[in-house]
């Protein structure tokens, strides 16, 4: 039996009202841009109260090994650093920039390339599903962020240095930041217009996101080798290599998935 599908608002066509609706995956190969399923019409988006509840069971639901093994290696860091260093602002900085970014960020780009290789990254296909867990931790990688740059524009304040950049690492981490403003923006836009006019649009949302994430991880190796130049650095260096090496793999061997049914739950 042919099932309508619900327009960009989730509403059915009046002579189907009672019809049953699917929540319809899109062939894009491209990340980022899960904009349209396969019968080139809008995705569904109910509208339904509990959303925070959902969320979370959602994020629960997906929360693989790669997930703790990408928060485990941010916290081998972070132990290491308040080890050397102790509890200052400049470990504030770089315990939240390490956890935003090996962290959240590895974590919200593994969700969008799901693999069963042992196990270890099977998610939802739903890129429903993968859009909310994107966004969701993408928010706490954010908030991560701006903590971070708190603690070092405190920190340089007080010890009575610029807060001006001066070397690759500051400059590389204020690009970073430029670039996570143009990704909120440009999220923000991306989502609304697939929501609510059923609109495939910044396909280069997804490409830059990449290269925000690349450059993140250089700017946290640049700031580890800055903190510490003994051995240590390199154990702390291999921790970061850890959480990264997976997302290498999946955005480099894993095809996205072509779109095909995944009934809505919600």
């Amino acid at each position: 039996m042919d099932v309508e599908v619900p327009n960009a608002r989730g509403h059915l066509p009046n002579d189907k009202k009672n019809s049953e609706h699917e929540d319809l995956d899109d062939r894009s190969t491209e990340f980022g841009d899960d904009d349209l399923n396969e019968r080139g019409s809008a995705p569904v988006f109910p509208h339904h109260h509990g959303a925070s509840k959902m969320i979370w069971r959602e994020v629960w639901d997906n929360t693989t090994p790669l997930t703790l093994w990408c928060y485990t290696a941010a916290v081998v860091v972070v132990v290491g650093v308040f080890w050397l260093k102790g509890l200052s602002f400049l470990f504030v900085h770089a315990a939240f920039m390490t956890v935003a970014y090996v962290g959240f960020a590895s974590e919200a780009m593994l969700v969008f390339r799901p693999f069963n290789t042992l196990h270890v990254n099977s998610r939802s296909p739903n890129q429903r599903i993968q859009r909310n867990i994107h966004k969701l931790i993408n928010h706490f990688a954010g908030g991560c962020m701006f903590l971070g740059l708190i603690g070092i524009l405190v920190h340089r304040v007080y010890n009575g240095k610029s807060v001006v950049p001066h070397g690759w690492h500051s400059w590389s981490g204020t690009v970073v930041i430029l670039l996570v403003l143009v990704q909120i923006g440009s999220g923000q836009k991306k989502l609304k217009l697939l929501q609510y006019q059923g609109q495939q649009s910044l396909k280069w949302h997804g490409r830059l996101g990449l290269t925000t994430y690349s450059l993140a991880i250089v700017t946290v190796l640049l700031g580890l080798l800055h903190i510490d130049h003994t051995n240590t650095v390199y154990v702390w260096i291999g921790a970061v290599f850890g959480a990264v090496a997976p997302v290498v793999y999946a955005y480099s061997f894993i095809v996205k998935h072509a779109g095909y049914a995944v009934l809505d739950q919600l």
